[in-house]
């Protein structure tokens, strides 16, 4: 992260994708290629099974509401069935994802660790201090790169698929519930991105701070380990990065308590606004009961669907954390191989020139 609190997106993206296509192309990237192929078959019939659930929805209503005993039974069954469907489906969908990504983090972790070692980045050869906390950008870091990563490119392929499936769905009820749910989604984004934008700069803070403060522990039962030390200096010290830690957490609270508000109030209206609009049409006899139940499902994922950053901010500041931090790491690792490299010629030469 830049000096003014900024992240240079362009670069830490550009690194992100070429870490992704070093991945695929590694020794696990057939198994890895293999596995998100399985994914998009999952989730394609999860998107159909959620489609279909919402005509049985609709029609088991409507069956109730007309008192039709043969109808209820015969519906209730198909949601049965689309039920154990979905189940088997989402399970191994997550399965799928899990397997994924920790055959990614475990690439990752070994690749990025064997660098810490080799370029040796855990000595101050750059001309600079040791980069700070290498250990959390190591474990904890990647551990949220590739589970989030993998995470978020699901979700905006899911919603994409939503997006296509349920909006003809949601047009056939009422296009005017239809533009309503892509303004109302845009309405959500901007609000939250204004209201959420400092937990970035937060979540990268928080990651330091707490790394700080297990530092100060360890290092003090390190020096006790080989001699007496003096308890109140470290305790002062520990004290401090308590504090800065607290101050950290307070801040990113105040911030989620102010998008939590809009947040909130945003969710709940989703339930409201289908029905506001498609229960007239309901009085009017222009469509059947059980049209009001699908109108608010199919709303409500579609919605979910336009308003991934909505529902998804807090989640995308820290990944964007994470991703500057392991960014920062990239570019200390690349000075100190150049400056390693630059060391090795210089000292063959000497070499030579002695012989």
């Amino acid at each position: 992260m830049s000096a003014d609190g900024k992240i240079p997106v362009r670069q830490t993206l550009r690194r992100l994708f070429a870490a992704v296509g070093m991945f695929l192309l590694s020794e696990a990237g057939l198994r890895a290629r293999w596995m998100f192929a399985s994914l998009l078959v999952l989730m394609v019939a999860i998107n159909v099974m959620n489609v279909l659930g919402s005509y049985v929805g609709r029609y088991f209503m409507s069956a109730i509401e007309m008192r039709d005993q043969l109808g209820f039974l015969r519906y209730a069954w198909w949601y049965l069935a689309v039920f154990v469907a979905s189940t088997v489906f989402a399970v191994l969908f997550r399965f799928a994802e899990e397997r994924l990504g920790l055959l990614w983090r475990d690439w990752l972790t070994r690749r990025i660790t064997d660098i810490y070692i080799s370029r040796h980045l855990y000595l101050p050869i750059c001309g600079q201090e040791i980069l700070s906390n290498p250990d959390q950008r190591m474990t904890e870091d990647v551990r949220q790169l590739t589970t989030t990563t993998l995470s978020f490119v699901l979700m905006v392929i899911n919603a994409t698929i939503t997006v296509l499936s349920f909006s003809g769905v949601l047009w056939q009820i009422s296009p005017k519930l239809f533009g309503f749910s892509v303004l109302y989604a845009v309405f959500g984004t901007a609000c939250t991105i204004g209201l959420g934008r400092p937990l970035i700069r937060l979540n990268y803070e928080r990651a330091d701070y707490e790394a700080n403060l297990r530092f100060e522990l360890i290092r003090m039962r390190e020096d006790a380990e080989h001699a007496p030390i003096d308890s109140q200096q470290y305790h002062q010290r520990i004290q401090l990065r308590i504090r800065e830690l607290m101050e950290n957490l307070r801040r990113i609270i105040g911030v989620n308590r102010n998008l939590g508000f809009f947040s909130t109030g945003y969710n709940y209206m989703i339930q409201l606004i289908p029905v506001m609009i498609v229960a007239p049409l309901f009085m009017k006899g222009s469509v059947e009961f059980g049209v009001i139940g699908q109108a608010v499902m199919a709303f409500a994922t579609l919605l979910g669907a336009f308003s991934l950053i909505v529902t998804q901010f807090q989640t995308i500041s820290s990944y964007a954390s994470v991703v500057a931090r392991l960014s920062e790491f990239t570019d200390y690792a690349e000075t100190c191989g150049v400056l390693l490299e630059k060391a090795e010629k210089n000292q063959q030469k000497s070499v030579e020139k002695d012989e």
